[in-house]
């Protein structure tokens, strides 16, 4: 099953012949990703405006039961946001890294046509520090 901005995205002229074919795991880990990146946004006197998004990691400290936290609204907003993505499972990964403790694997299962296949995304961190 395609989103609607998937389908408007991966359209094709009747000319140019057959459409691109669709990966269903690239999608779902496109939109988990989109899900870490937006931002939540409140208005005046609390009033919630979007809550498509996360709350930046940083902002909150790096204690374990803050990234617990985090993982656990993550959890809430895939589910919630990308129902493609069924049993749902994140794993914390300790690197040894002082700027970069942990990381983030996404696991779960894909329903397509041919049946459940396994889905692992590990999201990308753009200024990891060696």
């Amino acid at each position: 099953m395609q989103f609607l901005m998937e389908r408007l995205v991966n359209r094709t002229d009747p000319a140019m012949g057959l459409e691109p074919p669709f990966d269903l795991a690239a999608a779902v880990a496109e939109q988990i990703q989109r899900i870490v990146e937006c931002r939540p946004f409140a208005g005046g006197r609390g009033m919630r405006v979007c809550d498509f998004g996360m709350p930046n990691i940083v902002e909150s400290s790096i204690g374990m039961n803050d990234h617990e936290r985090y993982g656990a609204r993550l959890a809430e907003a895939i589910a919630h946001y990308e129902p493609r993505l069924q049993d749902t499972r994140l794993e914390w990964v300790s690197t040894g890294k002082p700027l970069r403790p942990r990381y983030l694997i996404v696991h779960g299962h894909l329903l397509q046509n041919s049946g459940a296949s396994v889905f692992r995304f590990e999201l990308p961190c753009p200024d990891d520090v060696t």
